[in-house]
């Protein structure tokens, strides 16, 4: 009884850290990945560390 009570909890936590990594992925990460390529100060950014770089 105890086993499975343990068991329960286990997939309930990897069931809920699945279902909030899932939604990040499809929601969240996105639309941070299109507001970073329409950043001017990140398209500042990467000039002025990719010259640095090569220079």
């Amino acid at each position: 009884m105890l086993n499975l009570i343990r068991t329960t909890i286990e997939m309930s936590v990897v069931a809920v850290f699945s279902i909030l990594f899932a939604g990040y992925a499809m929601f969240i990460y996105p639309f941070e990945k299109l507001s970073e390529k329409l950043s001017s100060e990140v398209r500042e950014k990467k000039v002025k560390y990719a010259t640095f770089s090569q220079g």
